[in-house]
């Protein structure tokens, strides 16, 4: 017999005498095989807030351009207006590889008769329904149902629900999470919370507040439910001061992108990217003293006082117009290495990595209730809202002031929100949107295709094309090719895979 037969008989024999699974040889004696879940959700909290390269090509480098807080130097390419930004992709990855996948494992876990994570799986419940509303914000129709279900099949191809379908799931998940919390139950690791430190008041407070938000989301297009909502609030626990806000603290191992940004990367930030003329003039226009905190004086200003203190890079402007021979005057004056001195830089408040990060904050709240009362969805008066939002905030920036700029003094503010009556929706959005300014871009993204506001305008002051405007992102190369069947489907329910196509609560 040739040595080939022995070898085969000596494999038998001894694969056969093996009593144990070889995929037993895998397993690491040393490790446990039951995952972590405060491990699990500080990792998902933690990646739920992007990263530096995510969050600076989606945001800083698109979105936040396309609703005019920042600028380019140079112009645009008067044929491509709106470019699609380039996180997109890393973003929608991120966030259900990475953070919601770890909310839902925390969802699903199976607790020990020794553990009560009850607590915790309402919080990891409330942290992917916010992940979920931002995404189904930013594409519309997106896989929810089918996705993240841990398939034992191995399914990579989950269906795609409509956006109304999702904010119906989302309306009654904060709700059921919202009941859950149990302030008797064993309490959140504070070191496994990075947003409310084990908090449970708090995460109740966050989970109603995030239900008003997305009320008034749908507002126009489903004004029942959203009174439906608004109705069962009444009498809930919402955010009730500053302290109470929902707020990220980056730190000196997780930075803040815009802070990284800045540092990190500073020549080029500061060479390309500046506020735009629209924040800027918005901004003098109100008189607002905030505008020390969102923008710096044009460097040059101390030396040469005919120029503008405060002034911002136009939006929209071809890079061909002869507008641009007004700026960028460093050489003129005597600096040779033009450094763009005579225009503001990005408000150093808005640099720093020690402040937090507002996801939801009581001045929000404000702005919110303000509008259903103007439609008659709330009660209290307008005015005073937005005056309490106003307020709020301004106070706020002054609590987290790690800049070199002195506080807004009370005086300031008093005359300021002194000055608010006879608001209307136009001036409850604009306000809201200049709380969101620089860092809550893509809530500012959502509230201007709900509304319109505020009017929005080129350098000539004419009111941009909104038949051009994003109303969306396109879907992630992945979907095409891993999910394509599906993505096909969303295309049939929605609509085309195009920056334009209208999204369910902006019809």
């Amino acid at each position: 017999m040739n040595k080939r037969f022995y070898i085969l008989v000596l494999l038998i024999i001894v694969l056969s005498g093996c009593k144990s699974d070889i995929t037993d040889l895998n397993v690491n004696p040393n490790d446990s095989q039951t995952p972590d879940p405060d491990l699990l959700f500080k990792h998902s909290v933690k990646r739920g807030m992007s990263n530096y390269l995510t969050a600076t090509n989606l945001e800083y480098n698109g979105i936040a351009h396309w609703v005019m807080y920042f600028s380019s130097r140079g112009g645009i390419n008067a044929n491509t207006p709106y470019i699609s930004p380039p996180g997109g992709d890393n973003y929608w990855s991120e966030t259900y590889i990475d953070a919601m996948n770890n909310a839902q494992i925390i969802i699903d876990y199976d607790e020990t008769a020794n553990e009560d994570f009850s607590n915790l799986k309402a919080v990891a419940l409330i942290w992917k329904s916010f992940l979920a509303h931002r995404v189904t914000d930013l594409w519309g129709a997106i896989p929810y149902a089918e996705a993240l279900q841990g398939n034992p099949e191995l399914s990579l191809a989950p269906g795609y629900d409509t956006q109304q379908v999702v904010y119906t799931r989302l309306f009654a998940d904060l709700e059921l999470a919202a009941s859950l919390l149990d302030d008797t139950a064993e309490a959140i690791h504070a070191d496994s919370d990075l947003l409310f430190g084990g908090d449970i008041d708090r995460w109740r407070r966050f989970a109603n507040t995030l239900r008003f938000r997305l009320a008034m989301r749908v507002s126009n297009v489903n004004e029942a439910l959203a009174a439906e909502v608004l109705t069962d609030l009444e009498s809930a626990d919402l955010f009730m001061s500053n302290t109470g806000s929902a707020e990220f603290q980056f730190n000196s191992v997780f930075n803040n992108p815009l802070n990284e940004a800045g540092n990190i990367r500073f020549s080029e930030g500061a060479q390309y990217v500046n506020p735009s003329k629209f924040l800027v003039d918005l901004l003098l226009e109100k008189d607002d003293p905030r505008i020390k905190f969102y923008v710096e004086e044009a460097s040059l200003y101390d030396t040469f006082d005919f120029l503008d203190r405060y002034k911002g890079v136009p939006s929209l402007l071809p890079f061909t117009s002869e507008e641009w021979e007004d700026y960028n005057l460093d050489e003129t004056l005597g600096d040779p290495n033009g450094e763009w001195g005579d225009v503001s830089r990005i408000g150093k408040f808005f640099m720093t990595n020690e402040r937090p990060v507002p996801l939801l904050s009581y001045s929000e709240l404000c702005f919110l209730q303000a509008e259903a009362s103007l439609r008659g969805l709330w009660s209290g008066n307008a005015d005073e809202l937005v005056k309490e939002g106003v307020r709020a905030h301004m106070e706020h920036m002054n609590f987290h002031n790690y800049s070199d700029h002195e506080a807004i003094d009370e005086q300031e503010i008093a005359e300021y929100v002194s000055a608010i009556s006879g608001v209307d929706l136009e001036e409850v959005i604009t306000q809201k949107w200049l709380l969101f300014t620089y860092e809550n871009t893509l809530e500012a993204f959502s509230e201007y295709r709900r509304t319109g506001f505020p009017t929005l305008v080129d350098f000539y002051g004419v009111a941009i094309d909104n038949s051009l405007f994003p109303q969306r992102l396109k879907y992630p190369n992945s979907e095409f090719t891993l999910n394509q069947e599906n993505y096909l489907e969303a295309l049939e329910l929605q609509g085309s895979d195009e920056l334009t196509t209208p999204l369910w609560w902006s019809n």
